[in-house]
């Protein structure tokens, strides 16, 4: 549970402090090398859905925060 916290945290602030492309290449990157070397050749579809849930939320927070105060 406490990597899951953790992986939510870095994918979040990723997609705040770069962009959200950037940190689904990162979760992609990431989950494939999980895959191959800790279960067995089999995507973990919950450390997935919490990476894409901390993206989603941070391209929301990014848009209504960042893109509403741009010049």
């Amino acid at each position: 549970m406490k990597n899951n916290i953790l992986g939510f945290i870095v994918y979040f602030l990723t997609a705040i402090v770069f962009s959200s492309s950037t940190a689904l290449i990162l979760l992609a990157m990431k989950e494939n090398s999980d895959r191959c070397h800790y279960y067995n050749g089999k995507w973990s579809y919950i450390d997935l859905i919490i990476g894409l849930i901390a993206i989603s939320i941070a391209m929301v927070i990014r848009y209504f925060v960042f893109d509403k105060f741009i010049i």
